[in-house]
């Protein structure tokens, strides 16, 4: 089966690479990044060429990005409708805590729907432009590299468990931050509710 794949790609050549890395630029679940890694096996390309080529799969996720862009804005209601509000809602949380920068750590980690929160949070074209591009190349980047290095099972693989290791580290790091402010929060109250009130002495 992944020798079919293999020959159809092969054989339909920089229009696969550029219809896969637009898909998910869409904001439609698929794989851009295993897509990416694939050419990287197919092209051997060197580390020049791998440069280049990633601005190549990179401008192309920038230009197709502002399709979700524009219709969340367009269509502002329905998105919001639409779109799992508890990803809404992580999503936010982490744009309003570590600012815009968390977009391409978004696009880096597979999160198609934060385009749709750039889109909702009206995020200046040029900042979001930068930041999806930000997002992206070093990951096109690093696929194209892990392509040439032969083993294409083993590659993916390793990036699924990298995926999940990205993931389980960020749901860590969310229960930790919780913890802290309930604990922060019980302490405080519990200060206030021991704390005698202080009358002025005579």
């Amino acid at each position: 089966m992944i020798q079919f794949i293999l020959d159809v790609l092969r054989d339909i050549g920089w229009i696969g690479l550029g219809l896969g890395v637009a898909i998910e630029a869409l904001s439609i679940p698929f794989p851009a990044a295993i897509f990416v890694l694939v050419y990287g096996y197919l092209l051997d390309p060197s580390w020049v060429e791998i440069l280049l080529f990633s601005l190549f799969t990179s401008f192309i996720y920038v230009a197709v990005s502002f399709v979700p862009y524009y219709i969340s804005i367009r269509y502002e209601g329905v998105v919001r409708d639409k779109l799992p509000k508890q990803k809404m809602r992580f999503a936010q949380k982490w744009i309003d805590r570590y600012g815009d920068w968390m977009i391409a750590v978004g696009r880096f980690i597979g999160m198609g729907y934060i385009t749709y929160i750039a889109g909702l949070g009206k995020m200046n074209k040029v900042k979001f432009a930068m930041l999806t591009f930000v997002g992206f190349y070093p990951l096109s980047v690093l696929m194209f590299y892990l392509g040439t290095l032969g083993n294409l099972e083993v590659m993916v693989d390793r990036f699924q468990q990298a995926q999940w290791l990205i993931f389980t580290l960020l749901g860590l790091a969310i229960s930790m931050y919780i913890g802290f402010r309930f604990y922060r929060r019980k302490k405080y109250r519990q200060e206030n509710q021991t704390s005698p009130s202080q009358a002025p002495t005579k």
